[in-house]
């Protein structure tokens, strides 16, 4: 991906990060999204802030494990509206 492909990504996702919609890629002095890719196939999913990105890589890229990580926030939450 060069320079002109993630500008026209991240005009497609409206300057926003495309899991939480946050406009800032994350802490001070990152200045641009991560480009997120599929490790099996190199696809390129999405530009994510920081933490979107950490978070897909600390639960390894396993939609079993978001999904058990979500259930394991409803059943701990004082409000299931919040989720």
């Amino acid at each position: 991906m060069d320079l002109s492909d993630y500008e026209k990504l991240f005009k497609e996702q409206n300057g926003q990060c495309k899991i939480c919609g946050a406009t800032k890629p994350g802490r001070k002095g990152v200045k641009r999204f991560a480009v997120d890719h599929c490790h099996a196939t190199n696809k390129i999913r999405g530009l994510l802030c920081m933490a979107c990105n950490t978070a897909i890589g600390l639960l390894k890229e396993n939609p079993n494990l978001f999904d058990a990580a979500k259930q394991y926030l409803k059943d701990g939450a004082h409000d299931p509206d919040l989720i």
